[in-house]
């Protein structure tokens, strides 16, 4: 690029082209993209790994999990658990003390369900005992 000899022609000052600036944009860009992409596998995946796994489970003879259905019942979910119902935390949590643990348990939330009852079941999971406790939405 011959800027300066072109420019001397015609009478103009000489034109300088700095590109410190654009390769120092280009690269907090190019730093940028690559610390924010996420790694992980996305969250619409989770429900359909989930179905498999217990589909996997299910024709194994292994025990499966405990399943707890929220419900939305007014201002207030209901916990059910098997055949039983539960309206609060605790009494649902004295259920699943009783429980066996080893095969964890699965939330099965339903829709119109408030975000605090499906916390208040998975932390009454926890409280019981429960190490491994599964988040699936209802089909």
């Amino acid at each position: 690029m011959k800027f300066a000899a072109h420019a001397a022609k015609r009478g103009r000052a000489a034109a300088v082209l700095n590109l410190t600036s654009m390769i120092d944009a280009t690269f907090l860009l190019l730093s940028y993209f690559i610390f924010t992409t996420g790694t992980g596998h996305p969250e619409s995946e989770l429900s359909a790994q989930l179905r498999m796994q217990s589909q996997r489970m299910a024709g194994t003879g292994l025990l499966e999990s405990q399943v707890v259905d929220v419900l939305p019942d007014g201002p207030r979910a209901v916990f059910r658990l098997g055949v039983m119902n539960y309206t609060n935390q605790s009494a649902l949590r004295d259920a699943l003390k009783g429980l066996p643990h080893d095969p964890g348990l699965l939330v099965r939330v339903h829709a119109g369900t408030v975000v605090s009852d499906v916390a208040a079941a998975m932390q009454a999971a926890g409280d019981a005992g429960f190490k491994q406790v599964s988040y699936v939405p209802a089909e």
